[in-house]
Formats: C-alpha cells, sequence, structure tokens
C-alpha cells in the first residue's frame, strides 16, 4: 500500500459495504477517545525515530474515513493506531492480537461476573464523575 492508494481503496471498500478496519464504535460517534490517546502516542513515537510508509498511510485514511464516514458517526477507534504503537514499539505482528486480549482480560471477566448476575449485554456510556488529575501515590505510601 501507499498513501497514493488511500483514496481509491476506501470508495472499493464503501461501493461493497464492507467495513473499514480500525473505525467506528458501537457506543463512541466521534473518535475513540482511546483513539486519540493511542494517535498521540504515535505521534510521539514517530517524531522521535521517524515516520514510515504506515504511520503516512494512517494518517491519509485517518482524513479520507472523517471526510467520507464523519457525518455518519464513524471515526477511528481504539484499533486504529494500536498496530502501528505496536510495530514501533517492536512488538511482533502475530503478538498484536494477544497483547490487545491481555490488556482486556480482567475487564472481560469483570463483565462476565456482573452479566452473570443481570444478563444483559454491558455497554460503556457511564459519563466518569470521579476525581480529575489526582496525584500518583506509590503503592508503599498507600
Amino acid at each position: 500500500g501507499s498513501v497514493g492508494n488511500v483514496h481509491p481503496y476506501l470508495e472499493e471498500r464503501l461501493q461493497r459495504k464492507e467495513r473499514i478496519m480500525g473505525c467506528g464504535h458501537r457506543v463512541y460517534k466521534v473518535k475513540d477517545p482511546r483513539a486519540t490517546i493511542l494517535q498521540n502516542l504515535a505521534e510521539q513515537l514517530f517524531k522521535e525515530s521517524g515516520t514510515d510508509k504506515y504511520y503516512d498511510i494512517a494518517l491519509e485514511l485517518e482524513k479520507a474515513v472523517e471526510e467520507k464516514l464523519g457525518h455518519k458517526g464513524i471515526y477511528p477507534n481504539v484499533d486504529f493506531y494500536s498496530g502501528l504503537v505496536y510495530r514501533k514499539l517492536g512488538i511482533p505482528s502475530d503478538l498484536f492480537t494477544p497483547v490487545f486480549a491481555i490488556a482486556r482480560v480482567a475487564g472481560w471477566l469483570a463483565h462476565w461476573k456482573e452479566q452473570l448476575a443481570v444478563n444483559r449485554i454491558f455497554r460503556p456510556t457511564q459519563v466518569y464523575t470521579g476525581t480529575h488529575d489526582a496525584p500518583y501515590i506509590p503503592m508503599e505510601a498507600r
């Protein structure tokens, strides 16, 4: 792939009514806030050690998706930048899925346990109301 192929690729997927991997979310109809965090991390990593074609393609694809699908509430999700970050950190591509899963296992198990009691799917629609910008307290001082 190349940056020049982004728009034809997107058009072809849209004509065939196929999903754009790394874009869209069942709950977030704006850019996934977790994607923004990973995007900032990717930007920092690529700024420090140089860009590559995959990062350039991702930036162009994000612009194209926002232009074509933003009005439908389809924006990058948490997966959009995760592969770029994993790759830049030197994680082999065959470990991307296990790393993705490891980061979510505790939450999946907690949801499963809660779901046993209520028997309904949980979606992240709550709004955090706790303390913001609290100072970090080392474990030994807690």
